[in-house]
């Protein structure tokens, strides 16, 4: 009857989800669309791979960070919430439904996290749709889980698994415990991210590898936690709040998976006689960077003053020369001619006599109303350093919040 139960509901939920998801971003994908801006007297920039990202590669470590600390709320907030429930009555008519408690859980684990996550990706995808998607996630995760987990204590009190059971050492129970916990919420977590795909397919291209994105942070967080309690087991004084290391690692997995999509484009306003561009690496723009602030700043005197920010997206060649620039807001059209870019462009090597493209950096510049210049790498920070950095403090994170309240510390 449970398992009756627990199929129908979850069957309806993902219609349900599947019809609203795809009703509503059909619906709404014209706000994910800006106003095409032209320059009329300036060559179209060289689209490279970067531009095509969901989230801009220079906002990397903001958005990272951002999410993380929004999705380590959320949880925070979660474990407030069932701390705080002291009705008896309340747990004990939970308690004795399953299946019931755990779709609590999991619409209240959704609705909360998602809530705080929406904050930070409001930027970059619509509404209260990824609230919708990860809340339905969530309850389907949960109610799988608790279903199975119904099934195995059916089958641990069977005489033959009994006697199997006493066959083995106690250590041994609690890792094959753990282990079938752990794959069974790395299969459950398919859900959400079948959900949160659902969105995420309506405005980026080629993300069906997102479904298996809450799938490889439960496995993550399962390492970590592994390697948390073989410290404790082994007399390393490092102990780890499970707590955070789960939702912190939770956070860094969709994070960084958010940054690597790469969003669905119509009408590319960047296109030119060139589709793609060789792309300076990392070290070598931040030292063009420099380079472009300084001659910049060196050629916009008091007299280019503008009352609000002027963005621009600047292209410049290995030699620090240049090439193209093009305006990222309505007001750097209109202004255009208060900065130095109009003079100190240099059109021509786009179109050098051998008809290759050079390399190009290219940046985010923006002439702040306050009289200063903001020069940003467009490529931004590689993803591999942000991930190892995020993981170095989550650790530290994790060993702060054990050092405050050892008792959260799980050892088994």
């Amino acid at each position: 009857m449970i398992a009756s139960d627990a199929i129908a509901v979850m069957i309806v939920l993902f219609a349900w989800c599947t019809f609203c998801l795809q009703c509503c971003c059909y619906s709404s994908s014209s706000l994910m669309r800006s106003p095409a801006i032209f320059s009329p007297t300036m060559p179209s920039i060289p689209q490279t791979h970067s531009q095509h990202s969901l989230i801009p590669p220079f906002e990397r470590i903001q958005f990272t960070g951002l999410f993380v600390l929004a999705t380590g709320v959320g949880w925070f907030l979660i474990w407030s919430i069932l701390r705080s429930v002291q009705d008896p009555t309340l747990v004990n008519y939970l308690e004795g439904r399953g299946l019931l408690s755990a779709l609590v859980t999991g619409l209240v684990s959704g609705l909360v996290v998602s809530a705080t996550q929406w904050l930070v990706l409001r930027r970059y995808l619509p509404d209260w749709l990824w609230i919708l998607a990860s809340a339905t996630g969530y309850v389907l995760l949960t109610t799988t889980l608790e279903s199975w987990w119904g099934w195995i204590g059916q089958a641990m009190i069977l005489p033959e698994v009994n006697a199997l059971a006493e066959r083995v050492s106690p250590q041994t129970m609690v890792m094959l415990t753990g282990l079938i916990r752990t794959v069974l919420a790395a299969i459950c977590s398919i859900w959400l991210g079948v959900t949160q795909w659902l969105l995420l397919r309506q405005y980026t291209r080629s993300s069906r590898w997102w479904i298996g994105v809450p799938s490889i942070a439960v496995i993550f967080s399962a390492l970590f936690t592994s390697f948390s309690a073989g410290l404790v087991l082994l007399k390393v004084n490092f102990p780890l709040d499970v707590n955070v290391l789960g939702a912190g690692i939770l956070g860094i997995t969709q994070a960084i998976s958010l940054c690597a999509l790469q969003r669905r484009t119509g009408n590319n306003v960047l296109t030119a006689p060139f589709t793609t561009a060789p792309e300076v690496d990392y070290t070598q723009a931040n030292r063009l960077g420099k380079r472009l602030h300084q001659h910049l700043s060196d050629a916009w005197t008091k007299e280019h003053l503008n009352q609000e920010s002027l963005n621009y997206l600047v292209a410049v060649t290995e030699t620090g020369a240049i090439a193209t620039y093009k305006p990222m807001n309505p007001a750097a059209i209109d202004q255009v001619q208060q900065t130095p870019l109009p003079k100190l462009v240099i059109p021509e090597v786009l179109n050098p006599d051998n008809g290759i493209v050079p390399p190009l950096a290219q940046f985010d510049v923006t002439f702040l109303p306050s009289g200063k210049l903001q020069v940003r790498p467009w490529s931004g920070v590689p993803l591999l350093w942000i991930t190892l950095g995020m993981l170095s403090v989550i650790v530290a994170a994790s060993a702060i919040a054990a050092r405050f309240n050892p008792s959260l510390v799980d050892i088994n």
